[in-house]
């Protein structure tokens, strides 16, 4: 299938090049007498205009079908107001040294005038600049991907002056035929006669000498013979937004022909008038019973006519064009609203440009709130809009700005960046690497000044809203790993939010490690038995909370180049003990390894090993993994991402337990196992309630709830006795912790939800 569809390709090329390189044998019919000829001035065009066939070579044209040129209609409105910057350009760019050749009176005004005339289905847009002669008819409009603008830009490429033109191509032009069926061009040029080019956009077209005469006196007008399937560009609304949208920031102002309704002003009443009668008055009554009299001229509609002026669409003045010192903070805040299509304030902004090698202006604005769409991928757009010299391009910058940076609002503008035909993608080049470069830049800088500011609020609160994406390009970014880094915060079992320098300069004398634990939730993780020994001796604990958190950690290594980082959720965790604990920890591993290998025998399907933990200090046991292994937090998030049906393998790997001597369950188990053997069937039982909870404690998920909740039954079978009499009211300690009212004020009616004594239910066991 995919070879038939390749032959059919090939042969549709082969006869689209052998229609562009045949010659016409008639002239293009094109309807001259909508662009305000007559019928004999339009038969003396035909009979008198010479015929030229499209001359294309094969390679440009070869790309420009690869590239399939342009997505959008609308994008024909844009490329041909370029186009007549452009001819301005060069006008004024010519006439700094012959002030002469930009004339006098209106025609010296340097300005685009754009006309709808929806009874014709025609769209005119004119220009005041270089216009052409003959020749350069043939040469720029006769030849795809020719460029006037790029011949232009070779012949002044030796002077100091930039002319700063837009298109060097030379294809923007036929954009046009996306929505117009045929095209009328009149063009003057000082050194030529006016002249008419005309085409249908097929192989061929014709130049006539223009029988009104110099109509233009210079310049350019293009006629678009609209299709009945664009007839929306007729219409001035969407024109006014295609050019606020695409050329509000040309250099030159930007005329559209509109119409509106005027109310027709009353006639003034003649002195001798006549005295309104009786018959001519109208008497109501108001709601508060006053009485009103109109006269009849009072009671008539308003009547209203159509008015033709010409509005200025491009009043507005590009921002980043200015001086940062001449631009005002409320001004700075209006331009972010109008680019964010919101009432937010941005939290700062930054203002600058760029010389050297790479030249380009650029306003940059961390937004109040993140967007909507700020981890989709796939966006069609974001908040950066590119610019070349003042032409809106594209605001889809993958290419440009790093995914972890979508939420930037602002503009970019170029004055040398290149792109492609179309000006919708962009080549890679070392340009829009160092755009690229200073871009990240100038955004850690925004931070860096955030972060230093005594009050710390506002980058807190900047940091919560946007902290992930910091993150993300601390992990994909490892040019800029380091920088970004230094600036990531995280709440901790000292501090609400700290950064790595600060938890490093609380450190304890001699700590060389920085503690953590992942979690879903900041109150998940501080209840954990993972970090009571840590939190016993004094070290603060990091709490990584963001499931991004679990993806970053690994690629920090150490923060610094010197202090590693350790998860406490993970075997091998190291405290700084002297002899005498070493000492202590290596009698208490002997005395109990019966029960430590009791455990891994009987739970072998489960466990790796069964260790003396170093984390706890006031809970029987945990679960941790090995330093290759899934911990209870990542399963959590990859069992959320995991999609194929036998993900679930990827979780059971074998855990590691860990063990607290000196909790009395640990102890009374290990008494039990001595007293009544490794077949006790209490033991049995309480080593797979030991597994479970621990498990759950940990944040694993549990294989089989039912089988832990028979667990649980046989255990109050076996301790049925006891357990009747044990006493499961609360009892006080030092820290009462948070109390439960369940109404009023009585004694009776508040509980303490407190953790029993340990001693009440394992006295039995």
């Amino acid at each position: 299938m995919k070879s038939i569809t390749k032959i059919f390709l090939i042969l549709g090329l082969f006869a689209f090049l052998l229609v562009a390189f045949a010659p016409s044998s008639s002239v293009a019919t094109v309807n001259l007498e909508s662009d305000g000829y007559t019928e004999a001035e339009a038969k003396l065009i035909e009979e008198k205009g010479e015929k030229f066939t499209f001359q294309t070579e094969v390679n440009k044209l070869m790309n420009i079908i690869i590239n399939s040129l342009y997505s959008k209609k609308e994008i024909f409105l844009r490329e041909l107001i370029s186009n007549a910057s452009d001819a301005l350009d060069k006008i004024r760019f010519l006439a700094l040294t012959n002030a002469d050749l930009l004339g006098e009176g209106e025609q010296s005004n340097l300005d685009i005038h754009i006309k709808i005339d929806k009874a014709n289905n025609v769209l005119h847009i004119t220009d005041r600049g270089v216009g052409m002669t003959k020749d350069e008819l043939v040469r720029n409009l006769g030849t795809i991907a020719q460029s006037g603008t790029k011949e232009f830009i070779k012949k002044v490429s030796d002077s100091a002056e930039s002319s700063n033109l837009i298109g060097q191509f030379g294809v923007g032009f036929y954009s046009l035929f996306l929505v117009a069926d045929s095209v009328v061009v009149t063009s003057k040029s000082n050194d030529d006669d006016q002249y008419v080019w005309t085409s249908d956009s097929q192989s061929s077209y014709t130049i006539a000498k223009d029988p009104k005469g110099n109509t233009l006196g210079r310049g350019t007008r293009i006629s678009l013979h609209i299709k009945d399937d664009s007839k929306e560009f007729l219409d001035q609304e969407v024109i006014k937004q295609l050019v606020k949208k695409y050329s509000q920031f040309i250099n030159f102002p930007i005329y559209l022909y509109v119409s509106e309704e005027v109310e027709i002003p009353k006639e003034e009443k003649e002195e001798d008038s006549k005295p309104i009668t009786d018959d001519e008055t109208t008497t109501t009554t108001t709601e508060e019973g006053e009485e009103e009299t109109t006269t009849e001229e009072e009671t008539e509609e308003k009547k209203t006519k159509t008015v033709f002026k010409w509005e200025e669409l491009n009043d507005s003045k590009p921002l980043w064009m200015k001086a940062a010192k001449d631009v005002s903070k409320e001004e700075y805040t209006e331009f972010f609203r109008s680019l964010s299509k919101t009432q937010d304030t941005p939290i700062t902004y930054s203002h600058f440009k760029t010389e050297g090698d790479t030249e380009f202006r650029s306003i940059l604005y961390i937004p109040e709130n993140p967007p909507s769409n700020m981890f989709d991928l796939d966006a069609a757009g974001s908040g950066l809009k590119l610019f070349v010299r003042r032409v809106f391009i594209t605001d889809n910058l993958k290419e440009l700005v790093p995914n972890w940076l979508r939420f930037l609002v602002g503009v970019i503008d170029s004055d040398d960046l290149p792109l492609n035909v179309s000006r919708e993608m962009l080549q890679q080049n070392k340009i829009l690497d160092a755009i690229k470069k200073k871009v990240i830049g100038k955004f850690i800088s925004m931070v860096k000044e955030l972060s230093e500011d005594e009050d710390k609020t506002k980058y807190n609160e900047f940091f919560k809203k946007f902290g992930s994406s910091m993150k993300l390009g601390a992990i994909e970014d490892q040019a800029n790993k380091k920088r970004l880094t230094k600036y990531l915060l995280f709440p901790s079992s000292k501090e609400e939010l700290t950064t790595f320098a600060g938890y490093v300069e609380r450190m304890k004398e001699g700590q060389d490690q920085i503690y953590f634990i992942t979690g879903k939730s900041k109150d998940s993780v501080e209840a954990s038995p993972l970090i009571e020994q840590a939190i016993k001796r004094g070290y603060e604990v990091l709490f990584l909370v963001d499931p991004i958190d679990e993806y970053l950690v690994p690629q920090l290594d150490k923060f610094d180049e010197k202090y590693k980082f350790t998860n406490l959720a993970r075997s091998g965790v190291k405290f700084n003990e002297d002899k005498e604990e070493e000492d202590q920890r290596k009698q208490t591993a002997e005395e109990f390894k019966p029960l430590l290998s009791y455990l891994k025998k009987t739970l072998s399907d489960k466990l790796e090993k069964v260790v003396i933990s170093k984390v706890l200090a006031d809970s029987p046991s945990i679960l941790v993994s090995n330093s290759w292994g899934v911990t209870a937090n990542q399963e959590r998030i990859m069992k959320a991402q995991a999609h194929q049906a036998n993900a679930q393998q990827q979780f059971n790997s074998k855990k590691i337990m860990e063990i607290n001597p000196s909790h009395p369950l640990i102890k009374k188990l290990l008494n039990r196992l001595n007293e009544f053997g490794e077949e006790d069937e209490t033991t049995k039982v309480s080593a797979h309630v030991l597994y479970e909870t621990s498990a759950l404690t940990a944040g694993y998920s549990i294989d089989n709830p039912t089988n832990f909740a028979d667990f649980i039954y046989k255990l109050m079978m076996i301790n049925g006795e006891s357990l009747a009499q044990t006493n499961f009211e609360t009892t006080k300690n030092e820290n009462p912790g948070p109390s439960v009212s369940f109404g009023g004020d009585d004694d009776e009616n508040q509980q303490d939800f407190q953790q029993p004594p340990p001693q009440s239910t394992h006295d039995e066991l």
